[in-house]
């Protein structure tokens, strides 16, 4: 059920991804959409993000995390924490106490992540919310090669509003990690990419 992408440039035109038979195409803000509606798949938009650029995409997944479905987690100092388990989301996303408490040493800051995204659909840079809790990351992507990874992270994202709505300190971020036209590549650029990434 995860998918992990490996990446490296190959020059400043290309880079190769390698996935379990995924189709990549660039994506945009309407795509996304009709995509989420095909699926029934619903969330607030003003919490879903895409990379503003190719560079912030290829830092993301150079440092490992271009990773999915998956929950990430941050503290209230905007430090990470954990991701989970697939077999212990639920269970920890109902039940707070059963999150990690203290980070791992030289753990990232949210800050990073929250420099290198755009609303997918108006491109604002996200505004980190001081003083939550929890700041929880779902990563996920259409070129996903089965829709159930998707429509199980929502599930996931659902079970977090719901703990908002009851009341929890939190901010959800919900990642699109597809190739984005916004980020105004060149045709032959953007073909080079798709060339080795659909390999």
């Amino acid at each position: 059920m995860k998918i992990i992408l490996l990446l490296s440039i190959l020059s400043f035109s290309s880079l190769s991804l390698q996935s379990q038979n995924s189709l990549f195409e660039f994506q945009n803000d309407n795509s996304i959409d009709k995509y989420l509606e095909e699926n029934k798949l619903s969330c607030n938009k003003t919490e879903l993000f895409i990379f503003k650029n190719f560079d912030s995409f290829i830092t993301y997944n150079n440092n490992g995390y271009l990773v999915g479905p998956i929950v990430h987690v941050f503290n209230s100092d905007g430090i990470y924490l954990e991701n989970f388990k697939l077999s212990e989301v639920i269970d920890k996303l109902s039940n707070f106490k059963n999150i990690r408490k203290k980070p791992k040493k030289k753990a990232i800051n949210i800050d990073s992540w929250i420099n290198k995204i755009v609303n997918y659909k108006t491109l604002q840079p996200l505004l980190k919310q001081d003083n939550k809790d929890y700041y929880f990351v779902l990563n996920w992507a259409i070129f996903f090669n089965k829709d159930i990874n998707n429509e199980a992270l929502f599930k996931w994202y659902e079970v977090l509003e719901r703990q908002k709505f009851n009341g929890k300190d939190i901010q959800i971020i919900l990642i699109n990690m597809d190739l984005q036209d916004s980020w105004g590549l060149s045709e032959e650029k953007k073909e080079s990419i798709l060339k080795q990434a659909n390999k």
